[in-house]
């Protein structure tokens, strides 16, 4: 009997411990932040950003792949949009607890305006950067690589190993 009730009571626990999720859309104002919820971006508004993007560039293929990532901040959970890159056959991957290629604001104003600035490191060159990224219509971006950097003195390093400046196109 002890071990029916022992197990009712562990069960009734778990359900209560179950996080909640709340999808944030344009007007949504949230009264209370709760901790443990996972406060979902309204996927029509990642959408537009989500997928692999590329261009061919002197014979060289440069893709650039946008996913989210659900992130834990201060007790609660968010969507981030963070990026992977690829040229010439070679692969660079941040890793999801890094900053380096995560967009740096994805407000839903920001996700309406079509436009993304994103923490950019070139590992070639191991230089810091800023891209902006913007849609130019549904499935077709402008890609605009910035010399400036962030958190360290970048002055001395010129150029980027990728191009700066290019159209990209998501792949279906």
């Amino acid at each position: 009997m002890k071990t029916i009730i022992f197990i009712l009571a562990l069960l009734l626990n778990l359900s209560c411990v179950t996080a909640q999720e709340v999808t944030i859309k344009k007007g949504t104002k949230i009264e209370e932040v709760k901790k443990g919820t996972y406060y979902k971006t309204d996927r029509a508004l990642l959408n537009k950003y989500l997928g692999i993007w590329s261009t061919k560039i002197n014979d060289k293929e440069f893709k650039f792949e946008i996913l989210k990532k659900k992130t834990e901040v201060d007790g609660v959970f968010i969507d981030r949009l963070a990026g992977k890159y690829y040229f010439n056959n070679k692969s660079y991957y941040n890793e999801p607890s890094s900053i380096k290629c995560h967009a740096k604001s994805n407000t839903i104003e920001v996700l309406e305006k079509g436009t993304l600035r994103f923490r950019f490191f070139d590992y070639d060159n191991d230089k810091l950067g800023v891209l902006e990224f913007e849609l130019i219509e549904e499935n077709k971006a402008s890609w605009h690589l910035l010399e400036r950097g962030g958190y360290r003195d970048e002055s001395f390093r010129k150029g980027f190993s990728v191009p700066i400046e290019m159209v990209l196109i998501r792949k279906k």
